[in-house]
């Protein structure tokens, strides 16, 4: 019972299964992955029992078969493997799997397929098709907000959901850990149904790294299917095919468009250069990053500046041109939430729209209301 096939695309395959695989498993077989032979083609099945994956990809069938084995070890040995090729072969009575190239030749033991998890039924009730540029690009933008481990576990998830605004569909991505909030809202000329998902942040990062994946083999589209508790992306990567799903979180996502969480009306707007404003706080940050990464900026006239106020390690300031709408301000903030913004920056110039040193403020790229940070300010002290 054996296969031959591309050592580079079978560590594709691991790859991308073993992120769907349990980490901290009490079962040993959540630590394994499921690979079947059959026919003309090679699948692999990985699962946490929160998000799934099955990949079939052709390969040389010799012989079929149907095992699970240890996820790390396969991966490590296929990682190891300098050929072109590899053959892999299973002996069923010995429960023994040999894996062969050139100049190597691994045995390891197997657990058997029949006591491995079956995978969910994939959603039919709805489905869209998206870009896959698209899609890594908007997670991209609100997943640095959010925290995999919270006090709360609502503040661990990403929500996707439809809205009609100013007369025209979108498709949202929001994500929070309380301290700050980020919304990315996608232009679309689809007209969806109205549905509301919230999905694990480890689940979506799964999903992303597909995403890059697929763009790297210049796959455009992925179809995306959901029910009420189960969501699937379908891949067609040059002929293999992934699908991964994820469990869907029954939970109500916060109410964050009220006006004291993300305000819509303010007193002060400032614009600044990007690169201006990320060199002014990493210098700050040699005083601060201690202790929440503080800065403070102070704005009069035509000027910016940003300071360390006093610290144990006394004070840093600097300052930088912007431009000024209404009144003169100051407002103490994370300066590590204003850099994350950044670097998943459109444009040039970053806006920062404020209520006051107390109330959440808003930063955006200029000109585009679609992507926003919310985040509250720090107190002085």
């Amino acid at each position: 019972m054996k296969i031959i096939i591309d050592v580079a695309k079978l560590n594709d395959i691991i790859d991308i299964s073993s992120r769907f695989v349990a980490k901290n498993a009490t079962l040993p077989i959540l630590q394994n992955i499921y690979m079947k032979a059959s026919i003309d083609n090679l699948v692999v099945r990985a699962t946490d029992m929160e998000k799934y994956i099955e990949i079939e990809a052709p390969c040389e069938v010799k012989l079929e078969w149907a095992i699970t084995i240890n996820a790390k070890m396969f991966s490590d040995i296929i990682k190891s493997i300098e050929d072109a090729q590899v053959e892999i072969s299973v002996d069923q009575q010995n429960q023994i799997m040999t894996i062969k190239s050139g100049k190597d030749n691994f045995e390891i033991v197997w657990i058997s397929a029949s006591e491995y998890v079956a995978l969910p039924d994939v959603p039919q009730d709805n489905k869209i098709t998206l870009d896959t540029l698209w899609l890594s690009s908007w997670i991209e933008k609100v997943e640095y907000s959010v925290t995999e481990k919270n006090f709360s576990p609502v503040l661990t998830w990403i929500l996707i959901k439809s809205k009609e605004e100013t007369g025209q569909r979108k498709l949202v991505f929001v994500g929070t850990d309380s301290f700050r909030l980020t919304e990315f809202k996608a232009n679309s000329t689809i007209v969806w149904d109205d549905f509301s998902l919230i999905i694990p942040k480890t689940s979506i990062l799964d999903i992303k790294k597909i995403s890059d994946y697929a763009q790297e083999k210049w796959t455009e589209n992925v179809n995306v299917k959901y029910s009420a508790n189960l969501i699937a992306f379908d891949f067609d990567i040059e002929g293999m095919k992934i699908l991964a799903t994820s469990l869907l979180i029954q939970w109500n996502f916060p109410d964050y468009e009220r006006e004291e969480v993300m305000p819509t009306k303010f007193n002060t707007t400032l614009i600044m250069d990007k690169d201006d404003c990320e060199k002014a706080i990493k210098k700050i940050w040699i005083l601060t990053r201690d202790i929440n990464n503080f800065i403070q900026i102070e704005v009069n006239d035509w000027e910016a500046s940003v300071s360390s106020w006093k610290t144990d390690k006394w004070t840093w300031k600097t300052n930088i041109p912007v431009l000024v709408e209404w009144e003169p301000v100051s407002f103490g903030i994370n300066g590590r939430y204003i850099t994350d913004f950044i670097r998943t920056m459109d444009t040039q110039e970053i806006v920062f729209n404020i209520v006051d040193n107390q109330k959440p403020l808003i930063i955006q790229n200029k000109n585009d209301t679609n992507y926003n940070c919310v985040i509250r300010p720090l107190i002085n002290w």
